[in-house]
């Protein structure tokens, strides 16, 4: 239990490293792994990259700074030889004001362990390495393995090498019931269904798996599942930000990622599509509509806004997104300064924000195409069809970044529409002329560095492939350009990053921990030949989704127990080298649609205007604008939680609840908490007191007849239905005794049935003790840890 908090507490590196190992034992150091998370952790935000920070002028994130002799006459690094190496001497000094890192920069002094492996690093040469993220994706093979029969498919050798090194053997494959739920979850976040259910147990063929994986891929559903996670990327909401947070329709948006997901367009058309849609040759309505992954920038309404600020600010947003999702890059760390960890300059940020620093904008307001309902979804949309793009009606006419000037102007907004069928979608769209983009001093949109000229677009150094000329007017990049540059299979973090995020929603972490950044200060991956081989395999499959989620959830790794062992926690204790599967509480979103499947409630309706399910009185009390929440009425309000209106201000507040982000920003990883609040809001909700009438009703009409005789087969029903299993015995003793008891309390206290069985339908008939008892099993069921979990 000690290990299991302390893993708890101590960054992941420290676990990664022992798990690595160090020293000779296991060869030569290795600046990537062993020596690059000392420095940047210890030392690099005085002497890295910023170059206007830099103490001393040391720079140790290269080595002819590192070894460069400074004023002193002492280099820090003198390879082969640490006895003469000034970095040495000034870490293990006993001088307050000589040691390093100084007292002043809160950062803890270097552990022996590190003082040595640095001292054995520089006795080995101080071998530097670019940083990993940033080298071309290995060519490793498929490691060989012992235990050949475990083994599925390539992921496998790679998982069961590291194991098999550390004497681990994977954990058996997960009993079928459990199987099912996982791939149900993970690939359209729905369970299964009873006759599904019964349908994969059946089915004895050796392929059973690989069917039931196949189906869910091919079900609508999967764009819907797969859609949340791009979602909360693009930073999809429908209203605008900041206090008064007016409403404004996005869902066409929505209705384009799940369609593109369903249809499996590739990763890098549908990268292009919406960094770039309406810069192609005549675009369809489609890919001007994916452009709004950029419109999803949020709006400020507030009084005495200033439009330059506002247009800044915007392109900012737009620019360090795009770094984050496609790159796992902190690039907004470099939009006041030189970044303090990786290798992108100040003026390497003002070239990447000058790609979006052309788009037609007043406070992110700009041109709109409209939409009819169902258009994007299904896909029978003509491309040949005249589009209709509408200009902003006060068109931006500023040509610097500092300022627009005056007040923000009128635009053609994207209003809620009277007929919800047809909408006006903000796209993007390029200004007739560029505007000079000049750096911001201090990040300060009032302090343009006009003398040292305009910037043009311009790709990051640090990242292959080099890029100068593009298809805008006198070979200017344009954010065509930098789509292509993105997916182009030279540049390594666009496919590293891509795959990586998808074995984290399927592992519970990525094989880079920090998937939000694949920098200096980010960890290293933990299984980095099969890090490369998912990212080359992915580009050679055409950028399919589909393929690499099938890849991922037919190996032998992903069909593993979830169940903790002893030996794994010694000797793994945060399952890095994943000798199990992890148990995964659900994202909010899955939470109501569990419920909505479990009561047999659930709308399995696509697309379309967000919906308003029921939601608790007083949300908006604390709000600066008063909004009205009109609970959507007959099935729309059973309509997934995908649907579910969101408003920046005041989310839902189930969806608040467990951990959904405000969508303000980008959100590329939702964290997990474990409240009470969750339980209360599952016991008490009132769109979950209707899910637990609607539920315990289904499980009387599985069993009708006297409730003695009928009570364990309804409540087994209940099981299937919640956490598609049957109950242990000791799981049916207790529920059942709590339910009769609780028959037994309603029967004496008639006016307490009918209350809690309000919502319980008249068909089947039941006594009010009799569905009270029922509705408080089925408020149970969804109370449990096991109906929120993917095990």
């Amino acid at each position: 239990m000690l290990d299991r908090s302390l893993s708890l507490i101590l960054p992941a590196g420290v676990f990664l490293l022992a798990l690595m190992g160090t020293g000779t034992a296991a060869g030569p150091l290795r600046f990537n792994r062993d020596i690059r998370p000392i420095l940047s952790n210890a030392c690099f935000q005085c002497h890295g990259p910023d170059d206007k920070k830099r103490e001393g002028g040391l720079r140790l994130d290269l080595r002819e700074g590192a070894a460069a002799v400074l004023k002193s006459g002492v280099a820090a690094i003198v390879p082969g030889d640490p006895d003469h190496s000034g970095l040495l001497e000034r870490i293990t000094s006993h001088d307050p004001d000589e040691i390093m890192p100084p007292s002043e920069s809160k950062k803890p002094p270097l552990t022996e362990k590190e003082t040595a492996t640095l001292r054995q690093w520089i006795a080995e040469g101080a071998t530097y390495e670019s940083h990993w993220a940033f080298m071309p994706l290995s060519e490793a093979p498929p490691p060989s393995v012992e235990n050949t029969e475990w083994v599925r498919n390539p992921i496998d050798c790679f998982i069961l090498s590291r194991l098999e090194q550390e004497s681990l053997p994977p954990s058996p494959e997960a009993n079928r019931p459990t199987l099912l739920r996982r791939i149900s979850l993970d690939l359209t976040g729905l369970l299964p269904t009873p006759e599904e259910l019964s349908a994969f147990l059946a089915d004895s063929a050796p392929d059973a798996y690989e069917k039931a994986v196949d189906r869910l891929l091919a079900s609508p559903h999967y764009g819907e599942r797969w859609g949340r996670h791009w979602l909360d990327q693009a930073r999809y909401a429908d209203s605008n930000g900041y206090s008064i947070d007016g409403e404004r329709v996005m869902w066409p948006y929505r209705d384009w990622v799940i369609h593109a997901l369903n249809t499996d367009e590739p990763f890098d058309r549908f990268t292009m599509d919406q960094l770039a849609g309406d810069l192609l040759p005549n675009p369809t309505k489609a890919q001007l509509a994916a452009t709004a992954f950029h419109r999803n920038t949020v709006i400020n309404d507030e009084g005495g806004v200033d439009a330059g600020q506002v247009r800044v600010e915007t392109t900012m947003d737009r620019a360090s997104t795009t770094g984050a999702v496609w790159l796992g890059l902190t690039v907004a760390c470099a939009q006041c300064h030189t970044h303090k960890y990786d290798p992108i300059t100040h003026r390497d940020y003002y070239g990447f924000y000058a790609f979006f620093n052309t788009a037609q904008d007043s406070n992110n307001i700009g041109p709109t195409v409209d939409i009819a309902r169902g258009e994007l979804l299904p896909g029978f949309f003509k491309p040949e069809e005249p589009l209709e793009v509408k200009a902003s009606s006060a068109p931006d006419t500023g040509t610097g970044n500092n300022n627009d000037g005056g007040k923000p102007k009128t635009a053609s907004r994207s209003k809620p529409q009277a007929d919800p069928r047809a909408a006006a979608l903000m796209i993007m769209r390029e200004q007739p002329q560029p505007r000079d983009t000049f750096l911001l001093t201090r990040g300060d949109f009032t302090r343009p560095d006009t003398a040292a000229g305009a910037l043009l677009p311009a790709v990051l150094p640090a990242v292959a492939p080099a890029m100068d000329k593009g298809s805008g007017p006198d070979s200017r990049l344009t954010r065509l350009d930098l789509a292509k540059w993105l997916t182009d299979p030279r540049n390594p973090l666009t496919p590293r990053v891509t795959v990586n995020r998808v074995w984290m929603r399927y592992f519970g972490r990525g094989l880079v921990e920090t998937e939000e950044d694949f920098g200096a200060q980010g960890s290293p991956p933990t299984h980095p030949e099969l890090l490369d081989w998912l990212a080359r395999r992915f580009i050679r499959d055409g950028w399919s989704m589909k393929k690499l989620h099938r890849l991922i959830v037919t190996s032998a790794a992903y069909r593993q127990e979830s169940e903790g062992r002893q030996d794994l926690r010694e000797k793994d204790p945060r399952n890095l080298l994943l000798g199990r599967q992890e148990r995964l509480r659900v994202e909010a979103e899955t939470v109501r649609d569990a419920g909505l499947c479990a009561s047999g409630l659930l709308n399995p309706a696509l697309g379309g205007p967000s919906v308003r399910p029921p939601q608790p009185d007083g949300v908006y009390s604390f709000t600066q604008r008063a909004k009205k929440w009109e609970t959507s009425a007959g099935a729309e309000r059973y309509r997934r939680g995908l649907y579910t209106f969101l408003y920046r201000s005041a989310p839902y507040p189930l969806f608040s609840t467990f951990d959904a982000p405000d969508f303000s920003t980008v959100c590329t990883r939702r964290p997990r908490s474990d409240t009470p609040l969750q339980s209360l809001t599952l016991a008490n909700d009132p769109a979950f007191l209707e899910m637990a009438a609607k539920l315990a009703a289904r499980m009387a009409t599985a069993a009708p007849g006297e409730f003695a005789a009928t009570l364990d087969a309804r409540l087994r029903h209940g099981f299937i239905l919640t956490v598609s299993r049957g109950p242990s015995a000791g799981e049916l003793t207790t529920l059942r005794a709590y339910t009769a008891g609780a028959r037994d309390d309603f029967t004496a206290d008639e006016p307490a049935a009918r209350s809690m069985a309000r919502d319980f339908p008249a068909d089947p008939v039941l006594a009010p003790a009799e569905a009270a008892a029922l509705t408080c099993a089925a408020r149970v069921l969804l109370n449990t840890d096991n109906f929120i979990t993917r095990e």
